[in-house]
């Protein structure tokens, strides 16, 4: 009986230390296997290169878009991570300086409305651009709000005058493609597009200073016409009505697309798409603007 313990005993203790001895090894194993995962992981990041840099300027000072500003921001986080950008996010206007400005690619006006840079960071940016800067406005950023004219009259090349309102002011409309292929993804952009969205009208179409129109309304069926203290302003654009457009600014380049008014538009893919061909466009260097 006494031996027979003993021989149970002994199975035990063999069982217990030779399973302890093989789960040390197997954990110090894979361990080490896991750790050089990682450590491979954190060289392969650390040596990928960032396709371009990108601060996105969400301020306000007038109208605030705060769907729009939301969802706008979420979507470009997305398409960053997914293109390798690198982006920062601040409404900090001390960042438009000489010197921080030349750490991005592209200056991407989120629905910044408003005066919200004083006169030394207005003049900060003019160098930016003027030097081979990029910039890229969403919606509200083109609107009249802003006491600058260098913004209007050279960044843009268009001032706004209204838009619809009352009923009118959301309404489905159809834009024609006007693009070259030297605007990046043109070829792939569709010929026509239709799509709801507070429609911006402008004094005149910056095709007469000297704009690439990427995508022209068609005001055909439109009311365009703003009643405000019972004054009728209507829209004097007609047949050429541009909506998205680019423009050269000394070495600097500028995409401006009226539209983005609500935060599900930004939900729409190929809205965004077009957006990102505006972002990677304005902020390469490497081509010329034309």
């Amino acid at each position: 009986m006494v031996k027979k313990i003993f021989t149970y005993l002994l199975l035990f203790l063999l069982g217990f230390f030779g399973y302890k001895g093989l789960s040390i090894a197997y954990n110090s194993f894979f361990n080490k296997a896991s750790n050089q995962i990682k450590e491979d992981l954190s060289v392969n990041l650390k040596g990928n290169k960032k396709n371009l840099s990108g601060l996105v300027y969400s301020a306000v000072g007038a109208f605030e878009h705060t769907d729009a500003i939301k969802a706008f921001k979420v979507e470009v986080r997305k398409l960053g991570i997914v293109n390798n950008w690198n982006l920062r996010f601040s409404n900090d206007p001390n960042l438009f300086n000489d010197k921080d400005l030349k750490k991005f690619d592209v200056i991407i006006w989120n629905n910044s409305t408003g005066n919200t840079l004083n006169k030394t960071q207005m003049n900060s940016f003019e160098n930016y651009i003027e030097n081979g800067g990029g910039y890229v406005g969403i919606h509200g950023a083109g609107d009249d709000s802003k006491d600058w004219k260098w913004y209007y009259e050279v960044l843009l090349k268009a001032k706004f005058t209204h838009h619809p309102n009352m009923e009118y002011q959301f309404q489905n409309g159809t834009l024609e493609k006007k693009c070259t292929t030297s605007f990046t993804n043109c070829q792939n952009l569709p010929s026509r597009w239709e799509r709801e969205d507070e429609w911006y009208v402008f004094e005149e179409s910056p095709r007469k200073k000297g704009s690439n129109v990427i995508y022209n309304l068609i005001e055909k069926n439109l009311v365009m016409t703003r009643l405000k203290d019972n004054v009728i302003t209507d829209s004097t654009m007609d047949e050429d009505h541009p909506i998205v457009w680019t423009n050269c600014v000394g070495k600097g380049k500028a995409f401006y697309s009226a539209m983005g008014h609500k935060g599900k538009y930004f939900l729409e893919p190929l809205h965004m798409d077009l957006i990102k061909s505006g972002i990677i466009w304005a902020s390469d260097k490497s081509t010329k603007c034309n």
